[in-house]
């Protein structure tokens, strides 16, 4: 049994928000943003389910990393880019 789960970013770029859908639901999981870097820029913690949605906020363009942790465990490290349109 593996424990990587896999996530799809849509929209990715985005200006304003994008989802994150994961193949396998999540329970209490934590999605931090990083900046291009490595500064941490956004968390979003107690995440359950299958969707997430991360909202820009004030963050500005340009591109960032997506960390997904679960028990103290990285599950994924994804890019994402925030472009204004």
């Amino acid at each position: 049994k593996t424990d990587l789960i896999t996530f799809s970013i849509s929209p990715n770029p985005f200006s304003r928000q994008t989802t994150l859908h994961t193949d396998n639901p999540l329970k209490n999981a934590t999605l931090t943003v990083y900046n291009s870097f490595g500064q941490r820029v956004k968390q979003i913690e107690n995440i359950s389910g299958q969707s997430i949605t991360l909202n820009r906020d004030n963050l500005p363009c340009g591109l960032y990393i997506l960390r997904l942790t679960q028990d103290n465990k990285i599950f994924t490290t994804d890019k994402v880019i925030i472009t204004d349109n």
